[in-house]
């Protein structure tokens, strides 16, 4: 016995040997990380591939109901076509990089989620009973903003062309060809409206269709409301300090005010007679504040709220006259009465950086995405306590809540 383990040692030997000699030797690759998120996503998703460790030139390969593209500018992106799983692995030689993604069917009709728009990563869905997560919509951008209306849901991508719009009864993906969309507004009849930050040297607005209308509204468009009964369209235009006043049907200017520099957000009340205006400041000794506009018969300013730090986005209770306004450097909501632009709640803290809130009627709630912290925050409106489970995590850089129904 001890001859034979002798025997076998010594080959084993000689043929690690011979192996060393002639035998190539294989690479030793080192681990890269993908750059997409870690969490199921649902069938239709679009996701921009990318990973940390590898060259441009990396090969990509995939496994399951996938289709892999290349843009003319050389991106790649992964589109999931069935339900089930995908394996995506990348090399490119020297580095490698494996996930394998879980494939959700689309998410239930009846049931009332919460679409979390994130920067980063997609659009997040959750139960809005339970708050947890459903799954990601990766939409091949970068989500800044969205809106819902009749089984619709409209996504802006603040960095591309990949405006999005979900339809929930059939569960298809519509991509539009608007670039630099920033903020979205919803009208009845499945009428979307976008601001574009950049087109053509200037800020515009877009009724969103397989054509886009496009008008330029001033520098830098930001925020946008519209008021379906009047057909007018609001948009605020960060670098020129105004406000304009839009037809919604012809996409022609009516009316524009000035309100001072650096005006972002904007809210309507019910009926439309009052528009409410975040002016951010930012600037060397140039507080924010909140302006209160009346829309009739033309653009006049009504009140201004005192000097806030960094204020952003903002958000109406008209049922409990509260006027709810985002400050992201403070990480608090003011509470204002909607008339006078008065506080009349010491501010409520909230997560890091309370971006773009949202009020749903509905439920009485009021949802604050906060987008250094990840998290979505959700308040009892009438108490301004945190509901159970609040905050709940979400995907990277939330900016953006919509009430899917």
């Amino acid at each position: 016995m001890r001859s034979l383990r002798s025997l076998l040692v010594a080959g084993a030997a000689l043929i690690a040997l011979l192996g060393s000699i002639w035998l190539p030797r294989l690479p030793r690759f080192v681990p890269a990380k993908l750059s997409f998120a870690s969490l199921p996503y649902f069938v239709g998703s679009r996701i921009a591939l990318g990973a940390a460790g590898l060259a441009p030139n990396a090969t990509w390969s995939t496994l399951g109901h996938v289709h892999l593209s290349t843009t003319n500018d050389g991106r790649r992106y992964l589109t999931l076509q069935a339900p089930g799983s995908a394996e995506v692995i990348a090399s490119d030689g020297h580095a490698i990089a494996a996930r394998t993604l879980a494939v959700l069917p689309p998410p239930p009709k009846n049931e009332t989620l919460l679409a979390v728009a994130c920067y980063n990563d997609g659009v997040a869905f959750y139960d809005a009973r339970s708050l947890a997560l459903l799954g990601l919509l990766a939409t091949g951008g970068s989500p800044s903003d969205l809106a819902a209306e009749n089984g619709r849901l409209a996504v802006t991508d603040n960095d591309g062309s990949a405006f999005t719009v979900i339809d929930r009864a059939s569960w298809r993906i519509l991509r539009r060809p608007i670039a630099a969309s920033d903020e979205v507004a919803a009208a009845p009849g499945n009428r979307f409206f976008t601001t574009l930050r950049d087109w053509e040297g200037f800020g515009a607005v877009a009724r969103v269709s397989a054509r886009p209308q496009i008008a330029k509204t001033g520098i830098t468009a930001e925020g946008i409301a519209v008021d379906a009964r009047r057909n007018r369209l609001y948009v605020a235009n960060v670098n020129d300090g105004s406000v304009l006043e839009l037809d919604a049907r012809t996409m022609e200017p009516l009316d524009r005010i000035a309100i001072g520099s650096r005006v972002f957000s904007l809210a309507l009340n019910a009926d439309g007679t009052l528009l409410y205006a975040v002016r951010n400041g930012g600037l060397a000794n140039d507080d924010g504040d909140v302006v209160e506009i009346a829309t009739q018969p033309r653009l006049h300013i009504l009140a201004r709220s005192a000097a806030l730090n960094l204020p952003l986005g903002l958000a109406l209770d008209q049922r409990a006259h509260r006027l709810f306004v985002t400050d992201e450097a403070s990480d608090v909501i003011y509470v204002l009465d909607p008339q006078t632009l008065r506080a009349i709640h010491a501010p409520v803290p909230t997560c890091n950086t309370p971006w773009d809130p949202t009020f749903d009627a509905r439920s009485g709630r009021l949802y604050v995405p906060c987008a250094r912290d990840n998290r979505l925050d959700i308040l009892n409106a009438s108490t301004l306590a945190r509901v159970p489970g609040a905050p709940i995590r979400t995907a990277g850089y939330p900016l953006a809540v919509a009430v899917w129904r």
